[in-house]
């Protein structure tokens, strides 16, 4: 039994708790939104993710101080500081080709300084907090040239407390607007297209699957 639990130790640094913790780690989606209020395991499904699921990771949030418990957690988990380096931006590097960067964008047009920067897991927390336009530019650099490497994307936060973060009810409608026409199951995959709206903005449409279509103007 010893030899089992050392070994399950040694592939899985965290596990997530059963219910919608298991959930969001194991969805599909490309795109994940897991809220709740404080103590509900969003920082630590964002940690998971990033060590047991992917290579290259970056953690967001809108102001830098934010971001020391979400650093302080990793390190808890890990059960070190040796590997967390670098100011402003924080790495942590465990030498086993796995890298999580944290960063901030208190500032509309900081979003840019990450253009280019790949990453096959992009962690926004508390993204109502965030500007919409924001989230939507650093979500186009979610990709990967690693084979078999899933890429996504995961939104955490709180209900809402100002009109700047409703962007967020709008965004997962059919999950949290309660008199949207088309509600959907906590977990329920559906898929999104954005496409260009008559006043040159992006909007995005539900679609039936991710087959090509075309959009007429």
């Amino acid at each position: 039994l010893a030899e089992l639990i050392e070994a399950d130790i040694a592939e899985y640094t965290w596990r997530p708790l059963p219910g919608p913790q298991t959930m969001a780690y194991e969805s599909t989606a490309d795109v994940i939104g897991f809220g709740g209020a404080a103590g509900g395991g969003k920082t630590d499904l964002a940690i998971g993710m990033a060590l047991n699921q992917h290579h290259r990771a970056q953690m967001f949030r809108r102001e830098g101080p934010q971001l020391v418990g979400i650093i302080d957690r990793l390190a808890e988990i890990v059960g070190s500081r040796d590997n967390i380096n670098g100011k402003p931006t924080v790495y942590w590097d465990d030498g086993r080709d796995l890298k999580v960067e944290f960063n901030s964008v208190p500032n509309l047009g900081d979003e840019t300084k990450y253009q280019g920067r790949p990453k096959d897991l992009l962690v926004v927390d508390e993204a109502a907090n965030f500007l919409e336009m924001q989230v939507r530019f650093l979500k186009g650099w979610v990709r990967t040239t690693r084979p078999g490497q899933r890429t996504r994307t995961l939104l955490t936060f709180n209900p809402p407390t100002t009109a700047e973060g409703r962007w967020i009810i709008d965004y997962f409608a059919p999950w949290l607007d309660p008199k949207h026409t088309n509600p959907a199951l906590p977990g329920e995959l559906r898929v999104f297209a954005s496409v260009p709206g008559a006043d040159g903005k992006a909007r995005d449409v539900e679609v039936d699957s991710k087959a090509h279509f075309v959009v007429e103007n």
